[in-house]
């Protein structure tokens, strides 16, 4: 009688994220993101040529808004679609709303007719990010989730670096509208990658009815713009009314939207959505306001402010990279104390930068320390939290977990703007110093980052060790696997 020993399943994390198994899917994934973080970095620098060209100078603001609030409605949307009949449709339909966005804005005879094009846009984007984020939960083991994450990141890193220059260069050279349409021959070779794949994922919807969320999410649409609308007013007498007006509609349809107990900061998942909100704010909200902190305070030309912005994306890439080698070497565990980490050197970036700008040391090399040291934070506790979120949605429900991730960060961007906007606003009106309201937003982002380190600590799930200590879920679930492996 021949012994016959059965081979050992293959490790689906054998050869990493650029294995044959995974490499078509990782380079889709990483070209998606960088067609839509070229138009969300690059764009912006051709914006106010085209509101000069389009007569729409006086209602520059919404060229960002419009796009951010588009952008949450389509993160919701995509979510959804993903959990009903799984994540290629809505990952199809983004990518044509996208293109339609860019053509749109690419011919507008008109600033109404280019900010069609920036809803449009936003819309895509907003679909792309939340389905690019899904996906690398759904396709990935948790071995490779946090390395897939890091190469996400780094997908961020060359529009960062080159975007404004080379968007810049072509508006130079060409025109502003040559800026919207140079990618677009990109996005067919992104869909021939990613869809093969794709196709392979089954819905995340777990069969059960779900909520619509859609006339949740116009509803929430409503309030942020009434929000922001009031933010970016000067006239107090409006600005109150507004505000006030959009938060009272905005708090109880996020209640709905996310998962039970993120705005009570419950631990575990919901804890996750708050954090990714708040580190959205600290670094999202900072980056918004560098350029013009280190032009109008430092004196730096748009150049010198460009290559300053780019010490923070190269270390939120290390950042994320070493995050990414932790969590392999420690099985997933210690990911909410990357978390807390990275809030601290948030804290700490986002500090130096309002003391080199909003005191009277005036410091380049500090703001760009504390820039540096602040992308390092992103770098930890954007993707850890990420997996951490991802780990722990309930089955059937990954979809909604990722565009309630997308849409806390979406959300708090686009509050930290208009926040920022109204300092700024408020300033310039009372005869401030550029550095005095510039100073006061990297206060704010630092407070968004010390309360961060609280919501960071009940990211971890706790379970009964044997010294009674907490892990973090994933790994804890790991032993537990194991343990009825070895039983």
């Amino acid at each position: 009688m021949t012994d016959k020993t059965e081979a050992p399943a293959a490790d689906p994390a054998e050869g990493g994220v650029l294995s044959p198994r995974y490499r078509a899917l990782s380079l889709g994934l990483i070209t998606s993101v960088t067609l839509v973080a070229f138009l969300w970095l690059g764009v912006a620098t051709v914006l106010p040529e085209a509101a000069e060209d389009l007569g729409g100078v006086h209602l520059f603001g919404w060229a960002f808004t419009a796009f951010m609030l588009a952008n949450l409605f389509g993160t919701i949307a995509a979510g959804q679609g993903a959990d009903r009949g799984g994540p290629t449709r809505p990952y199809v339909q983004a990518f044509i709303v996208f293109v339609i966005g860019c053509v749109v804005a690419a011919i507008a005879s008109n600033w109404w007719i280019l900010l069609a094009g920036r809803i449009l846009q936003g819309l895509g984007v907003g679909g792309v990010l939340a389905l690019a984020y899904l996906i690398v939960g759904l396709a990935y083991p948790d071995e490779l989730r946090a390395r897939m994450l890091a190469l996400v990141a780094s997908a961020w890193t060359l529009p960062a670096l080159l975007g404004p220059a080379i968007a810049g260069a072509i508006a130079s050279a060409t025109n502003w509208r040559v800026v919207f349409l140079i990618l677009v021959p990109l996005v067919p070779v992104a869909a021939l990658l990613t869809l093969p794949a794709m196709r392979k994922l089954k819905p995340t919807g777990d069969g059960t009815p779900d909520q619509n969320r859609l006339p949740l999410t116009v509803l929430l649409v409503l309030g942020v713009g009434a929000l922001l609308a009031g933010l970016e007013n000067r006239n107090l007498a409006v600005l109150v009314p507004l505000v006030v007006v959009g938060i009272a509609i905005t708090l109880p349809v996020l209640g709905k939207l996310l998962p039970a107990g993120t705005l009570t900061v419950r631990r575990g998942m919901p804890a996750g959505m708050i954090v990714r909100g708040l580190v959205s704010a600290a670094y999202y909200g900072g980056e918004s306001f560098f350029p013009l902190s280190m032009t109008r305070v430092l004196g730096l030309t748009t150049l010198g402010s460009g290559l300053a912005l780019s010490a923070g994306a190269l270390t939120w890439v290390s950042g994320a990279w070493l995050q990414a080698k932790l969590d392999t070497r420690s099985g997933g565990k210690g990911r909410h104390a990357r978390v807390v980490l990275g809030f601290v050197l948030l804290v700490a970036g986002d500090a130096l930068i309002a003391l080199a700008v909003g005191t009277d040391l005036k410091s380049v090399p500090l703001a760009i320390v504390g820039w540096a040291v602040a992308g390092l934070g992103m770098g930890f506790v954007y993707p850890a939290v990420t997996t951490i979120v991802l780990s722990l949605a309930p089955k059937g429900k990954e979809g909604s977990a990722s565009s309630s991730l997308q849409l806390c960060e979406t959300l708090s961007v686009a509050v930290m703007t208009g926040l920022g906007t109204a300092i700024t606003a408020y300033g310039s009106s009372h005869d401030w110093a550029d550095s005095r309201g510039l100073g006061i937003i990297y206060v704010i982002a630092a407070a968004c980052a010390l309360i961060g380190i609280a919501a960071g600590l009940r990211t971890a799930v706790r379970k009964l060790t044997g010294d009674g200590g907490p892990e973090d879920a994933p790994a804890a679930s790991a032993e537990l696997r194991e343990s009825e492996r070895t039983a």
